[in-house]
């Protein structure tokens, strides 16, 4: 997956960006608004610091996978 971030300095080629844009399937290409881009920057940021630092919980596969059962049967009837 590969992300852009642009700055269009004039409305009407903002607009003609956008409907080539809106050309493409959904699952080829999501427009994200600038908000959400930024405060996802800055989560990413933070997690990434969390983990070279060492305060962040990290799990391989079978962990995450025994947890996963673990919850899984707490909603099974």
């Amino acid at each position: 997956m590969e992300n852009i971030h642009l700055k269009v300095s004039t409305r009407e080629a903002y607009k003609d960006l956008m409907e080539f844009l809106d050309k493409f399937d959904k699952n080829e290409l999501e427009i994200i608004p600038d908000s959400d881009f930024e405060k996802q920057k800055a989560n990413l940021q933070k997690e990434l610091e969390a983990i070279e630092e060492g305060n962040s919980d990290l799990m391989d596969l079978e962990e995450y996978d025994s947890y996963l059962e673990k919850v899984i049967s707490e909603y099974e009837d």
